[in-house]
């Protein structure tokens, strides 16, 4: 029954998704907001070009990324900590998988009702949605019987081809209203398989992460993995997620150089990467220099690029973002992640002269 919702273990030949994505800032998801309208007026305001959906914690603990998707499973109850609930996903739950409820995502349709009216020298042409992806979820959560979805990998795919189908959901409602959509699943476990916490090998893993990212592939939209850790990314891009993204910061992008190879193929047979650059996790320099940052960008995009993924393309593939969510926040420092993330992204695009698309000039109002 798993073949309908996982394919087997054989490579994809591309990744190919049909977007231009040159530099354009976005965030990870969480935001300090307490209100979900206000939350979207500024992601509308200080991330137009490429929207996402506020995650709220502050304003309910059920926002936080395990509660928030992981109590729409069977029977699911939260205790602050694990997500519990019955270990069983039948076909019709997989099929049936869609948006959590308003009670526990408003930002998400705040942005759905808010997108229709988006003045038009305003619109963006893609959206970013995210929840939690299979192995943080199967991580953090145990069943009826106590035991971890980690111990049986039928129900750990299934647990993957769940999240992807509810990932397909997402990307379907803002493709209805006329946007691309990139689905983020975020990962920090991925750092520890192999390890006590995901005592796993890299090849059980894979067809997990396959289980979640292809029903996104399948409705024409971008599927991302977000590890602000250091996982195995060779391993990681076996899976083949159209975009990964990772703490860029001076002392952490070194643990993506090192899989340049994987790296530079994704690039090149169309893939995308997400650079998390402002230290929104508040363990980094301050403050921000946009400027400085445009060299330090340029330099790690050169180490990853060769003949067939250039500088020029990488950019031409590229997001940008704080580290990690923003919850912690306070009002004045993350409008100033917005201003700073516009400033590196237009300095860079006329310095290498990267239009929104192959025919725009990067000084036109809707680069």
């Amino acid at each position: 029954m798993l073949a309908r919702y996982t394919s087997s273990t054989e490579a994809v030949d591309s990744v190919d998704a049909p977007i231009h994505l040159p530099l354009l800032p976005c965030g990870i998801g969480s935001t300090r907001h307490v209100d979900a309208a206000e939350a979207v007026a500024e992601v509308l305001d200080g991330y137009w070009r490429l929207p996402f959906w506020p995650q709220l914690p502050n304003r309910s603990a059920q926002e936080l990324m395990l509660p928030q998707i992981g109590l729409s499973l069977p029977d699911a109850s939260w205790d602050g900590e694990l997500i519990h609930w019955s270990g069983e996903l039948s076909d019709a739950d997989i099929s049936n998988a869609g948006l959590p409820p308003r009670d526990r995502a408003a930002g998400l349709y705040e942005l759905i009702e808010q997108l229709p009216k988006v003045a038009e020298g305003r619109q963006s042409k893609v959206v970013k949605g995210q929840l939690v992806g299979p192995l943080t979820l199967a991580r953090w959560s145990r069943t009826a019987a106590g035991a971890s979805p980690l111990e049986d990998l039928e129900t750990l795919e299934r647990l993957g081809a769940w999240l992807g189908a509810a990932a397909a959901e997402q990307a379907r409602v803002f493709q209805r209203l006329g946007y691309q959509a990139i689905m983020m699943f975020d990962e920090p476990e991925l750092a520890m398989v192999g390890e006590l916490s995901i005592p796993l090998p890299w090849r059980e893993v894979t067809p997990v992460l396959r289980a979640a990212i292809e029903p996104v592939q399948r409705v024409g939209a971008i599927a991302g993995i977000h590890c602000c850790a250091a996982p195995n990314w060779t391993r990681v891009l076996d899976s083949r997620p159209n975009l990964i993204h990772f703490d860029a910061r001076d002392g952490h992008v070194d643990d993506v150089i090192r899989h340049h190879r994987a790296v530079r193929e994704h690039v090149a047979r169309g893939g995308y990467l997400g650079w998390g650059l402002w230290p929104t996790d508040g363990r980094g320099p301050m403050p921000f220099d946009s400027r400085e940052m445009q060299y330090f960008l340029a330099n790690k995009a050169r180490d990853l690029s060769f003949v067939d993924a250039s500088v020029g393309l990488i950019f031409k593939r590229s997001m940008l973002t704080g580290v990690c969510g923003g919850a912690g926040l306070d009002e004045a420092t993350e409008r100033q992640v917005a201003q700073d993330l516009e400033e590196l992204s237009m300095g860079i695009r006329h310095r290498y002269w990267i239009a929104e698309s192959t025919d725009v000039d990067p000084d036109a109002p809707l680069t």
